[in-house]
């Protein structure tokens, strides 16, 4: 039922989405760390901040998450702050997607670094489809100098506008002047733009940036700043809590 909610479009009543969607997210991460070694004590650590989270209770700004067995997204949303917690991986024919809630009931699903789908924003996502699998960020990384095009297809609500099309350039940038980026990374980092033509042209995106960096020697989108309207735009950077008695050093404003 999950996977229909997401995928199809159905939803729940308004009066009970967040509801829904964190009793989901909750029970569906619950089911995850059970498998992964829910018994353990780090597995009922998890399982208590899965709790907290998802019962309502948003993890705010001003106090980033500081327990490092959990992975969050650091995510400014118009004039919003929070901090999503990864649910699972879905193993879709497509690749592996990770789907990512909000303590107040959105929802996120982001393959290499691209939202493909969402639920709970005020111009949701409901279906992405590509022309291939996506550019590979390991080919991109090391050749650089060579953009690449490929088509994308959305489906979004409301309005039931299906099949929007864009015709996207991935290409390497100078770093830009300001970022919201605040964490430093070992390695150094990569920026990509994606501009689009799209049709209609009343669903035009602004371009979207990347920071790809290794991590475990593979190349990893850690920060990237997407949009799904002309007026829907979410930074998005993977959080890593800080060590204990230690902060994140800032690398951008």
């Amino acid at each position: 039922m999950r996977r229909a909610l997401l995928r199809e479009g159905c939803r729940p009543p308004a009066s009970r989405i967040g509801l829904t969607v964190r009793t989901l997210g909750c029970c569906t991460l619950a089911a995850s760390l059970l498998v992964a070694g829910g018994c353990t004590s780090g597995g009922r650590a998890l399982l208590a901040t899965a709790s907290h989270m998802y019962g309502g209770a948003s993890v705010e700004a001003s106090s980033p998450p500081q327990n490092s067995q959990l992975n969050y997204l650091r995510a400014h949303l118009g004039k919003r702050e929070i901090y999503l917690a990864l649910g699972y991986v879905d193993p879709l024919p497509e690749g592996p997607t990770e789907v990512w809630y909000s303590g107040s009931g959105e929802v996120l699903r982001i393959r290499q670094g691209r939202i493909v789908g969402t639920t709970g924003l005020t111009t949701d996502w409901r279906s992405v489809r590509f022309s291939s699998t996506g550019p590979s960020w390991a080919a991109l990384t090391s050749r650089p100098d060579m953009p690449v095009r490929f088509t994308r297809e959305r489906d979004l609500m409301p309005g039931y506008r299906f099949g929007v099309r864009d015709e996207v350039r991935l290409a390497a940038i100078a770093p830009p002047a300001r970022s919201r980026m605040a964490q430093q990374h070992a390695a150094p980092v990569q920026w990509f733009e994606e501009s689009s033509t799209t049709v209609p042209a009343r669903e035009a995106l602004p371009p979207a940036r990347f920071a790809v960096t290794r991590i475990d020697d593979e190349p990893q989108v850690v920060y990237s700043e997407q949009c799904l309207t002309r007026d829907l735009c979410l930074s998005l950077e993977r959080w890593k809590p800080a060590p204990a008695g230690g902060a994140a050093a800032a690398t951008g404003s």
